[in-house]
């Protein structure tokens, strides 16, 4: 499941094949996406691919995103210990 939210609309996930998504201004729809492909369809799949050297990691499961995840979360549990903000780069 993932729900991503901006500050123009939002998109819901709704089962393995659609999409709930409302824009600004706009009425809620439900949007048909394709399937993903083998083994990016089953995340066990998925993990004994990148495993075997058969797939490399991309997009939300490349190191370079969870690198700055970790970053966005260290930083998070220090603002939180010390009560200040804590600006990343951008």
């Amino acid at each position: 499941d993932m729900e991503v939210y901006g500050q123009t609309g939002y998109d819901l996930t709704v089962g393995h094949d659609q999409v709930k998504r409302r824009l600004k201004g706009g009425k809620e729809e439900l949007v048909d996406c394709p399937a993903l492909a083998a083994p990016e369809d089953d995340p066990i799949s998925y993990l004994a691919a990148v495993a075997r050297g058969k797939l490399k990691p991309s997009g939300l499961s490349s190191l370079e995103t969870n690198l700055i995840v970790t970053e966005i979360l260290d930083t998070a549990r220090t603002s939180a210990r010390t009560g200040e903000t804590i600006r990343l780069p951008v």
